[in-house]
This record gives C-alpha cells, structure tokens and sequence, in this order.
C-alpha cells in the first residue's frame, strides 16, 4: 500500500510540475510536457480515500481537475478575442495560485507522513518539484512588473478615459504581483520546512523584495510631486477637466504604490529584514505617521523583533546599565538619608541654641537646607548621568529670570513672608487679625499663611496683604486683661456692688494676683452706673474668665438685691392749646 502511494503521489507531482509550466510560460512549458502513446497529456487517476487517505485524495482529485483545466485554457487562448482573452488570463492566474496553494499543502502532507517513517522516493520527488517551481515564480513576478511598467508608459500619450482604464490595468496587475511576491515567501518558508537548501532563492528573493521597495518608494515621490503640481494648476483653472483627471490617476496611483508598499515591507518584515529605512521614508513621503503600513499582521511582527532586540540588549548591555542604576540608586538613597539627618540635626540644634527665632523661621530654615541637600544630590545624578550641568544651570538661570519677571506678584509676597520672618509679628499656634481674617496660625510659607478661624475654617493669606496691613497678635503675650463693664441702678449701694465684683474676682482661680485685677466705677450713664471689671489672665484662660464672672456677677446681683437696670428716658408731653395759667 505504502509503495502504491508514494507512485501515486509523484505522478500527481509531476503532474503539478507540468501543469503550473503549462500556465506559465513556453520555455518552461515544454520542458514541462509529457505525452502518451495517443498524443494526449497523461490524466492522473484518482483512488478510493480508504487506499490513499482523505487528504490525498482531495488533492488528487484537484490536480487532475486543475490538468483538464489548464490544457483547456491553454488552447482556447490560440483563438480567443480580446474580451476572452482577459477572462481566460484571469482564470490562468486563479490557476497559478491554486497549483501553489495545493504544492505546498502536498508538502505538507509528506512531511505528516513521514511522522510514521521516511519516505525518500517521495521526499526526492517532492524536493525536485520546489526546485523546479522556484524559477518559475520568479519568472512570473518579472513579468507581472513588465506589464505595469508598459501600462504606465501609455498613460502619458492617451486621453481621459484610456488613462483611466490603465491606471485600472496597473492597480490590477499590481494587485496580482502582490500575491505572487506573497506566493514567493510561502514557497520559501514550505523549502525550509522541508529542510531544504534555500539560500541561492532566499538571496535572488530579498533582491527582487528590495528592488521592488526602491520602485515603489520612487513610485510614490513622483506621485506626490505630480499630485502637488497638479494642484497649483487646478487652482489657477480649476474647470479643467484634463488637470482634474490626470489628478484622480495620480492620487490613484499613490494609493495602489503605498497598498503594494504595504505587502512588500511586511514580507520582509516577516524575513526579519530592517524596514526602519524604507518606513521612515514612506512617512516623510507622506506626512502619515501611519499611513497605512501597520496592519495587524505587521504589528505582531515589529512587536516580536522589538522583544527580541530588547532581549539582545539586555544580555549585551543590560549589565552595565544595571551597575549604573544602583549606582544612582544608592547616590540617591544616600543623599535621601543625608536630607533626614541634617533636617533632624539642624531642628536639634535650632532647638537646643540660643538663637532667638521663630517657629515659622526654624521651620522655613530647616525646609530650605534640606532641600538644598536634596538639589545638591539630584545634580550629582544627573552629572552621572552624562548630562552636563553648566549649560543647564545656566538654563534654570535664564528661566529663573523670566518666571520671576513674569511673577512680580508672586516676588512681592516672597518678599513680604522674609520681611515676616524677620521681625516675627507672629508665630504658628497665634492667634491673630491679619489681612481681614481673624484666626489661628497653621503654617506659613514664604508666599502665604495658612490661617484656622475659630469655626475650624482655612484661610490662606498672600503675605504682601499681611505685611501691608495692620498686624494685630492677639496671643503674642502670657498674659491679658479681660475688660469687662457691669451696671448697677442708682438706688443700688456702691460699696456693695463694690464688694461683691473685687470677690467674685478674688475668689476665681484663674484670675492672677498680679497684676492685680481692678475694680472701678467708671461711668455714671442715664440709666445706670457702670463698674469697669478687669482682671488679669493668662492668654489661654481669657474667655473661661470672661464667661465665668459674667455669670457669677449676675447670680451674685441677684442674691444681694443689687439690680442691673435697663435703660430709661423721661417723656415731657406739651400741649400747644393748654390754657394759660392765671
């Protein structure tokens, strides 16, 4: 059985090998022939799939068929017209690609049966038909551009429509060229399959793919030159039918090149070719950072080679780069650490000296220093790194002076928060009245302070309308006096009232001894007369003391009869037509 086959399967070889010279061109047609006893070319018989197996069978029967077909056509083209001819040509071509499509799939069923054995006869046989085909499709492929060549050497000498139907006939025999350029890589990558020696059609095929790359990007300068030339003209007369025309062949041509440009850079892109160079050029052609040359297929293969190079440079240069970033990490880590230290050691040492400064001071010191360390370490990185820091320091000076011209609001109250931190009118934790807002300071930079109100609000205050203000400090002091005034009536004892408020403030723990509160009274008014209250407190007891007294002193009223009169006025009536008194 295995003997049956492999006859059959040579005699479907060779008749492959006839079949695809018949459809291809004379020389290698007649090499190709064999005859039999009655003249006829030898028609292969097919046989039962359970003696050859599906596989061959279907192939079998689609040699035979692609045999019948092909002498058919080959001897209607003797007579054919010009309109039949075109159709027999196009059914020659759909030929040509079948017989390739079933070669290749014969190649691959050798190759699955020699899973089970080997099988020389038929590998021999196999490998004399690659042989054979190799030339023959490059033989198609010059022909295809010999023919798109002569289509567009008679677009210059014809009319409108003429040059239309060859600019028709080049987009069509450029398409088919495409796919026997597609043809030529599947044939080659089917030779290595099959183990066989393909460096002579691996040369002559990347030489015809390189060719064809400098045709095509030549093909598409001229076409953006003929279409920008165009333009200018069909803007001077823009009702010429003649320029409108000769512009569509041009825009028609560009896209046909830039589709076949397509084909071509992905075929060598899946020969792991360098495309970098024609790519770029398309797209400086072009002006398309896409322009339609990364298709899916494309991508897939630029992104496997870009892994592949990354992996290269890894194993080659990854090691050193590799002893440079822990180099730098570690600079950087030191210089982090060395930013902790002295931010830890200059707070300690603010703290423990006798330098008089602010809270707001120590803190802008210690942030300045700090990050001045910091800076200091991330110049030396970058000088590490190659980069060298005069000119850019000279950069950030320049830059500098244009930030700060154009920021001359923000300059004024930079100016303001060092004028603040010198004299000290406040500090964090004060509670002051700057700028309108009444609060607590939170923090303070050199462009603004951070101000909480009493109702837990932010406030951020530019400095310059601090410092051009009134500064009001409330808590700058240890100690402050709480005024208050307290009305007695007119019938009330003075000297008890007296008495009362100095114990209702001598009897408070919060109240200090000295300076010692005062007790006077102060004002005789219409309705009443006013005591002024002021003890002395300490600035975080100031409104318990306020709140306290004045409920003490009201109970305290109460309870000796001691009334706090409300406001009262006379009313003197007169009547214009009262009698005169007598």
């Amino acid at each position: 059985m295995n003997s049956r086959r492999v006859c059959i399967t040579i005699l479907a070889l060779l008749s492959v090998t006839m079949l695809f010279a018949l459809v291809s061109h004379p020389a290698v047609a007649a090499a190709g022939k064999t005859e039999t006893t009655n003249g006829q070319k030898p028609i292969i018989s097919t046989l039962p799939p359970e003696e050859v197996g599906q596989q061959a069978n279907r192939l079998l029967m689609q040699i035979n068929a692609a045999v019948e077909t092909g002498q058919q056509y080959d001897n209607a083209l003797a007579n054919a017209s010009a309109e039949d001819s075109l159709v027999l040509h196009l059914q020659l071509y759909k030929l040509r690609v079948q017989v390739m499509h079933d070669v290749n799939e014969l190649a691959d069923t050798l190759l699955e049966l020699e899973k089970n054995g080997p099988q020389i006869d038929l590998r021999k046989e196999v490998e004399g038909v690659f042989t054979r085909i190799t030339p023959v499709l490059w033989h198609h492929i010059n022909r295809y551009r010999n023919k798109i060549d002569v289509a567009r050497a008679g677009r210059a000498e014809v009319n409108a429509e003429k040059r239309a139907a060859l600019e028709y006939k080049v987009e069509k025999y450029s398409g088919r060229l495409d796919v026997f350029y597609t043809l030529g890589l599947d044939h080659i990558v089917k030779m290595q399959e099959l183990g066989m020696r393909i460096e002579e059609a691996r040369k002559d095929f990347i030489r015809m793919l390189n060719d064809r790359t400098a045709e095509l990007t030549g093909r598409i300068d001229l076409a953006l030159a003929r279409i920008t030339e165009l333009d200018k003209q069909n803007n001077t007369t823009p009702d010429d039918a003649g320029i409108i025309s000769r512009l569509a062949s041009a825009d028609r041509s560009l896209k046909t090149n830039i589709t076949s440009l397509e084909v071509i850079l992905g075929l060598m892109d899946s020969l792991e070719l360098d495309t970098s160079a024609p790519r770029a050029r398309l797209v400086t052609l072009t002006n398309d950072i896409s322009a339609g040359i990364l298709d899916t297929s494309v991508a897939m293969n630029i992104a496997r080679r870009t892994t592949a190079g990354a992996v290269t440079w890894l194993f080659e240069k990854g090691p050193g780069y590799l002893i440079k970033l822990i180099i730098l990490m570690v600079i950087l880590l030191a210089f982090v650490f060395a930013t902790r230290v002295v931010r830890v050691g200059l707070e300690k040492a603010l703290s423990s000296s006798n330098v008089n400064l602010s809270r707001l001071a120590r803190r802008m010191l210690v942030s300045t220093v700090s990050n001045m360390v910091m800076v200091l370490g991330i110049l030396v990185i970058l000088s590490q790194l190659g980069i060298s820091l005069g000119p850019l320091l000279a950069g950030l000076g320049v830059a500098g002076f244009i930030v700060g011209f154009a920021l001359q609001d923000s300059l004024s109250n930079f100016a303001a928060g060092v004028m603040i931190l010198l004299y000290r009118p406040y500090d964090v934790g004060d509670f002051v009245d700057v700028g309108g807002v009444l609060g607590t300071v939170d923090k303070m930079s050199l462009v603004s302070t951070s101000l909480l109100t009493i109702d837990n609000q932010l406030y951020i205050v530019p400095n310059s309308k601090i410092w051009g203000d009134v500064i009001k400090n409330v808590t700058a002091q240890k100690q402050r006096r709480v005024d208050m005034v307290f009305g007695i009536s007119y019938s009330d004892d003075i000297p008890l009232a007296e008495s009362v408020l100095e114990d209702i403030l001598k009897s408070h723990k919060k109240v200090l001894d000295y300076p010692e509160p005062m007790v006077k009274l102060h004002t005789l008014n219409s309705s009443s007369m006013d005591f002024v209250v002021r003890p002395w407190v300490k600035v975080d007891d100031y409104w318990d003391v306020y709140w306290d007294v004045t409920r003490t002193v009201k109970l305290r009223f109460d309870e000796e009869q001691i009334s706090i009169p409300f406001p009262q006025g006379d009313v003197h009536l007169y009547h214009e037509n009262s009698p005169e008194k007598t």
